[in-house]
Order: C-alpha cells, then structure tokens, then sequence
C-alpha cells in the first residue's frame, strides 16, 4: 500500500507510517501528500527536493515535509527511511514549514516508536500527547543542511555514479571532460550553475558526504582517508573539518551515538 492509499484508508486516524527501501539512485517522482510528512533516513543518504529547494538528508538527520507540498527523494546510496504521516486536521499544529534538523537521540526513539511499535495500543489522549512531543522535539532541533550532490546534467551525472561506487577515482577535470564527452570549461561551468562552486569542490563534498557512512563502520579514520583517495588522514580530517564544522571523531561521539 503506497502512502497516499495508507492515509486514505487511516484517514480517521492522527498517524500512519511505513519504512521505505530504495537501492542507490532510487528515484521516487515529484509527488505530493495530503498529509504531513517526517522523513528519517535509519540507513544511507537521501536527497530531497521539496517546492524547488533540494536537501541532503543523511541517517542522523531528519526532514519535515508540510501538507501538499510537491517533493521528490532520490537515493545517494541505498537507503533505507522511516516515513512517520501526520494528519493535518489533528489537535496538534506542525506548521507548514519545511525543516531539515539534526536527530537527537530522543528524536529518534520517538520516530522509531510510532513506526515499529505502532499506535494501536494507545488512547487518543495518549496519541496526541505523543505527536506533541514529537511537533516540538521538531521545532527545537538545529537546522541541518549539507551541500547537493545529484546534477541534473547527463554529464555530471554519469561523474556522480562512478564517484559514487569509487571515490577514490583521481581523474583530473580534463581527465573527466574527455571520459564524459565535455571540456574541462564546460564542466567548470555546469558545477558553478547547479551547485554554485567549483567542480574540485563538488568532487570533495561527494567524498566527504560519503564518509557519513563509513563512519558508521568500524573503520579508523586513517583507513577512511584513503579509502575516499586522500593522502592523508590529517587531508580527510581537515577537509571534513572544513564542510561540517567538527571533526570526523567528533561527528562520530556526537552523532552516531544517536
């Protein structure tokens, strides 16, 4: 049952929710919901449009999706994602404002609770209760924002897949242009129209983003650096550093606890 059949059939209820599976680039299209939509990525890294502005949402973030609101989900790599609908006719009030946001520790056991646990054992009263929390723990988390990956360019785009399954992959942008069938001038100046910066720096975001989920391994950061074709694990760590404003040890204490 798709989301839009799943509320239609719970319409009498506050929530619904499902968990959603997507291989790497897995596309879902533009399309919309009649009801409120928190999306949780508890594996891999999404990216997500919603009304024209694009978002990376990886597994330690969270996106909050108004009524009606035209969005599309692409998967940077396989993803699998807690989609948590809220019925806009409820007592609580969500807002209509998109949000991305850091997931706490307490954010996250209560997603995962009314997607695993279900809510069939719990009163109205115990419902609403529950969803306020949940509107609140929302509005208080810190915004969360990552630059895009996915071009639209074909070009680009046949760049991103192999970057994607080898980030390791030193070609220079000639290198690329001739793989790709551009020049080195043309490249420069898709990424500077998509992505505003340049094509060395959206190859470094690539890598970086990608080591979101290596650090969920039990990899030393060492081993990490050169699996993404640093040099060095002081070039990985100054870089990482340098996009998400700590550390790739201290991004792991802090959000991978959650």
């Amino acid at each position: 049952m798709n989301a839009n059949e799943l509320i239609q059939h719970f319409s009498d209820r506050q929530v619904v929710s499902k968990i959603i599976n997507l291989p790497a680039n897995g596309v879902e299209e533009l399309h919309t919901h009649s009801w409120h939509q928190v999306l949780f990525p508890i594996s891999g890294l999404l990216q997500s449009t919603i009304e024209g502005k694009s978002i990376i949402v990886p597994h330690n973030g969270m996106l909050f999706i108004p009524a009606n609101a035209i969005h599309k989900s692409v998967s940077v790599t396989k993803t699998q994602f807690l989609a948590v609908y809220l019925n806009p006719k409820s007592t609580v009030d969500y807002g209509n404002n998109a949000k991305s946001c850091l997931v706490t520790a307490f954010l996250k056991e209560l997603i995962v609770l009314l997607v695993e646990q279900g809510v069939e054992d719990y009163s109205e009263q115990m419902m609403t209760n529950l969803l306020n929390v949940l509107r609140d723990q929302i509005a208080i988390a810190e915004s969360y924002e990552i630059p895009l990956l996915i071009p639209n360019d074909r070009r680009l785009m046949a760049i991103f897949v192999e970057l994607n399954q080898q980030p390791d992959l030193a070609l220079t942008l000639a290198e690329w242009a001739v793989k790709v069938g551009a020049s080195p001038r043309t490249l420069s100046r898709l990424c500077a129209k998509e992505f505003n910066q340049s094509f060395a720096m959206w190859r470094q975001n690539i890598r970086l983003v990608l080591s979101l989920q290596l650090l969920e391994k039990n990899l030393s950061i060492q081993n990490i650096a050169l699996e993404l074709g640093y040099q060095s694990d002081s070039a990985y760590i100054h870089a990482f550093k340098g996009l998400f404003a700590q550390t790739p040890s201290q991004y792991r204490k802090q959000n991978l606890s959650v």
